[in-house]
């Protein structure tokens, strides 16, 4: 009853911290700190990065990535030394002379994520598809690294 009025405690009792989510959420927040407070020339700068969801399982790993508002052709995504790296840029329609915003909320800018994988993937079979401001990424993964069950002899 308690998390009701305390929000900070129903997020801490909701997620789950397994030994390499955690280490790719530190990763994750440090590339962000350093790209909002020094790539921008000193200044802070007017990015934003995609929230991004990724998921592993035997076969694959899946990474779905939240970017609305944006055409195709104004993604980047490939894959460098065992990170995907999604980059593009959501551009703001310009505005006539007589539209005055009196709220903005939305993000516009760069953005450039480069996400650790956590096993090698094939390369020749990676998929992509963006619909509705998902992209979907599916990875699968090499051989070598899909789990080998071993025999016990006993």
């Amino acid at each position: 009853m308690l998390e009701k009025f305390v929000p900070s405690l129903r997020r801490k009792q909701e997620s789950v911290l397994t030994p390499t989510s955690s280490v790719f959420d530190l990763f994750d927040q440090m590339d962000r700190m350093l790209r909002e407070t020094w790539w921008g020339n000193g200044e802070l700068s007017t990015t934003f990065a995609p929230a991004v969801e990724v998921r592993e399982n035997d076969d694959e790993i899946i990474v779905k990535a939240e970017i609305p508002g944006l055409d195709t052709k104004d993604l980047d995504v490939r894959l460098e030394n065992n990170y995907l790296i999604l980059q593009g840029e959501k551009k703001q329609e310009s505005k006539s002379e007589k539209d005055n915003i009196v709220r903005m909320e939305v993000s516009y800018g760069s953005f450039y994520r480069a996400i650790p994988l956590p096993s090698e993937v094939d390369e020749s079979k990676i998929k992509a598809k963006y619909k509705k401001g998902v992209l979907t990424i599916t990875l699968p993964k090499n051989e070598k690294a899909k789990a080998k069950k071993i025999a016990i002899e006993g």
